[in-house]
């Protein structure tokens, strides 16, 4: 584990592998671990090899408030460009562009990190991005998504300011991987959302408080990936769904039978997408596709 001062805060890193280097951002309530099975996938097997036989050099940080990372600091409001900020710091540390995974709150931050400094990627992945400011100036379905998920952060504010976080924390977790979910989990695992629950309710203030509009992807070039699971959440596939018209070159791939979980639960079919995508076998794909429908 290493870490790195950005802005007065240490964030932790955790590395592995070696080649073609590939930054994952983890989801709300995670950390980098949480891509230890999606590494295993990428480093062993058929993917092993990576970009013309280069490999991979996966890097994983804690954004803040997570893992090892320091808590937000509280000088002002937290921004998604507070978290993109780790993105710019490892591509000048790496010394060559990134190629950019990110998961649901992990993919709200790579978007903006995307947007602010596309010259220090290769490529980008978002796997069912919490971009839910994208709703914003859509339709009356889109606006009530929007207002539905701004419910669950407030839930997650409340339980924080009160002292009252467990109720909170059900409530966010069976929203995503639906009823009965946290009661099946450990108490280890109860404890440690309780412990990350300041930064979960900051993340939720950062996705619904961007004021980025829909337009801005429309000038991103950068080769992307959507990645979905056939099982989610409506607000999940509608801001994908916005992305993949918006985004001018844009790949929009599904896991059968996944939810928003997908990187925990599919691991492999998710590194089996992401592979193709950052070594440009997907692009082969493709092609072959509109071929045969031509």
């Amino acid at each position: 584990m290493k870490t790195m001062q950005i802005d007065g805060t240490a964030v932790a890193v955790r590395e592995t592998g070696d080649g073609t280097p590939v930054v994952l951002l983890h989801c709300t309530g995670s950390s980098g671990n949480q891509w230890r099975a999606m590494a295993d996938a990428m480093l062993a097997g058929p993917l092993a090899g990576g970009s013309n036989g280069r490999g991979y050099r996966l890097i994983m940080p804690d954004l803040r408030g997570y893992g090892e990372s320091e808590a937000w600091s509280g000088r002002g409001p937290m921004r998604l460009a507070d978290d993109a900020a780790i993105v710019r710091a490892l591509a000048d540390r790496v010394g060559e562009p990134l190629h950019l995974v990110g998961h649901s709150y992990g993919g709200a931050v790579a978007l903006a990190a995307a947007l602010q400094a596309p010259e220090a990627l290769s490529s980008l992945t978002l796997i069912e991005p919490a971009a839910f400011f994208l709703l914003r100036g859509g339709s009356a379905s889109d606006h009530a998504l929007f207002v539905e998920i701004a419910a669950v952060g407030e839930r997650i504010a409340k339980g924080l300011v009160s002292g009252d976080y467990r109720p909170a924390l059900e409530h966010f977790v069976d929203y995503w991987s639906g009823r009965g979910t946290w009661q099946s989990m450990a108490p280890q695992a109860h404890d440690m959302l309780c412990r990350r629950i300041a930064a979960i309710a900051l993340n939720f203030a950062s996705t619904t408080g961007e004021t980025t509009p829909l337009e801005a992807a429309a000038r991103l070039k950068l080769p992307t990936l959507l990645l979905t699971g056939t099982r989610t959440k409506p607000i999940a596939r509608r801001v994908v769904e916005r992305l993949m018209w918006t985004l001018p070159n844009a790949t929009l791939r599904e896991i059968e039978g996944a939810g928003h979980m997908l990187p925990l639960t599919h691991p492999s079919p998710v590194a089996y997408a992401v592979g193709d995508h950052v070594t440009g076998r997907e692009d082969a794909v493709v092609h072959f596709l509109e071929r045969c429908a031509a």
